[in-house]
């Protein structure tokens, strides 16, 4: 019988964030699967099955096998609350399996046999895809929670998919990648295929922005209708071929004190991403050199947030006296959509102290809220941005990340996706509804094909980075 009182009795509420609740005996029996990557004493994965309002798991130290042959160790462990599916954090040290937890797959599954001692299932994830069983170890010196797991050949009684066409191998920049689930859809009628597609095409223009900035994914493995997460750390099975490099995270709301982050500085790593469903990609306004070092600041970026009652044309109207007050400093600045709802403004720069950009932007933006209280906050708090653009500053902090130009959003309009796209000056100031500021990936490419980077000044091309001011001179 499904039950929680084993997973309750090894956890205390006050000192993990993971999920508590009760067995949900009124949910029908879902077929949802999650596979999560727990850093503990020792790493392992975890494996849960959506079964009669619990998660049945098992952990397993090597992961899942790739293909058929010797069965591997899975240790049969305490059911998990359905909120478990979407669980990824810090467990602390001390408490009951300490160590890190992310999301390394999520799916459905189908049922081939369901016992006390063999459990036969169908697995279709983004990284795994297969026919599973995991069957009770023969007595002896296995313990009564041994299990085992073997990958079985991948014939019937499910019917067979075209691998060739929607699992295919390719090379990509001198890489091989094996690609899934091409018509799974992300986005309503579009399928996975049509986002590996769009980032593939729009790389060129995208990877200087990218290069040397520790990426924080935003993945959505059964598209923007369904459960979403954000990902930092690379993973254990991440391609050895693919940069990663361990900064500090202070101030992380899941008390880790470093994470491995992606840099993406090559085609392979962004079809890679997208493959895994990767639809946002978030980056800081600072870099790591050659020798993974963190370096200071190269970028200043104001976020213009629309409060309820605004649209992103209002943040147009701002964009412009932010960006006079920037001209007047000597900076560059760059306007964007955000691809959501606002807008962003950014500029390249030269700073020697970390906190010379939040400082010099909570200036501009404390400025701009006494010039017209009416219509500009520099306060975060929610009630006091009703009618008014929210000029978000804090996100020059270095613990902070604002979404990638050219990065797809987790938002549909006009039957695609949206993008977040460099702009004119001249298109912010003329801009009277928000249909001229909604860009689709179609829109994106051609608007590259016809103008170039956009957004190529706030790398500090094509100009002489500025030393930032410690105020805005209008002040």
């Amino acid at each position: 019988m499904p039950d929680l009182s084993e997973y309750n009795a090894k956890r205390d509420p006050a000192r993990t964030p993971e999920p508590f609740g009760e067995v949900d005996g009124a949910a029908p029996t879902g077929d949802r699967f999650v596979v999560q990557e727990h850093h503990a004493r020792r790493l392992h994965y975890d494996v849960r099955f959506e079964r009669d309002g619990v998660l049945v798991c098992w952990a397993v130290p090597k992961g899942l096998p790739d293909r058929p042959g010797a069965p591997r160790l899975a240790v049969h462990t305490e059911d998990h609350p359905l909120e478990y599916l979407e669980f990824h954090g810090e467990i602390p040290a001390g408490e009951y399996g300490g160590g890190s937890m992310t999301i390394w797959d999520s799916g459905h599954y189908e049922v081939e046999k369901w016992s006390d001692r063999e459990v036969a299932v169908t697995l279709h994830g983004e990284r795994v895809d297969g026919r599973f069983v995991f069957f009770k170890a023969e007595s002896g010196d296995h313990d009564a929670k041994d299990w085992l797991v073997q990958r079985r050949k991948s014939d019937a009684p499910t019917p067979a998919r075209d691998k060739s066409a929607q699992s295919p191998r390719v090379a990509v920049g001198g890489r091989s990648l094996r690609l899934s689930n091409l018509d799974k859809e992300l986005y309503p009628d579009v399928p996975k295929a049509s986002v590996i597609d769009y980032y593939a095409r729009v790389a060129d223009t995208l990877l200087p922005h990218l290069a040397g900035r520790p990426l924080t994914l935003r993945r959505f493995p059964d598209g923007i209708a369904a459960p979403w997460f954000y990902e930092k750390n690379a993973g254990a099975k991440a391609p050895d071929w693919m940069r990663s490099v361990t900064v500090p995270t202070p101030g992380s709301s899941r008390g880790t004190t470093t994470a491995n982050f992606i840099v993406v500085e090559e085609l392979a790593t962004l079809v890679y991403l997208a493959n895994l469903a990767v639809l946002e990609l978030h980056v800081p306004q600072w870099r790591v050199d050659a020798d993974d070092v963190v370096q200071t600041p190269d970028e200043l970026v104001f976020d213009l947030d629309p409060g309820e009652g605004t649209t992103v044309v209002d943040c147009a109207r701002i964009a412009q006296r932010v960006r006079d007050v920037l001209v007047a400093d000597g900076l560059e600045p760059c306007p964007k959509t955000s691809g959501s709802k606002g807008m962003q403004v950014s500029a390249a720069v030269r700073v020697d102290d970390p906190g010379r950009t939040s400082a010099y932007a909570k200036g501009v933006a404390e400025l701009l809220a006494r010039e017209t209280p009416r219509s500009v906050t520099s306060v975060m708090a929610k009630e006091r941005r009703r009618g008014k653009i929210f000029v978000d500053w804090s996100q020059n902090n270095t613990a902070k990340t604002t979404v990638a130009p050219y990065s797809l959003r987790a938002r549909a309009a006009n039957g695609a996706p949206t993008v977040s796209t460099p702009l004119t000056w001249d298109e912010v100031e003329a801009a009277q509804e928000v249909r001229e500021l909604t860009f689709s990936p179609a829109d994106v490419l051609a608007r590259i094909e016809a103008d170039g980077d956009l957004y190529a000044a706030a790398l500090g091309e094509g100009i002489t980075r500025p030393d930032l001011p410690g105020a805005p001179a209008a002040g």
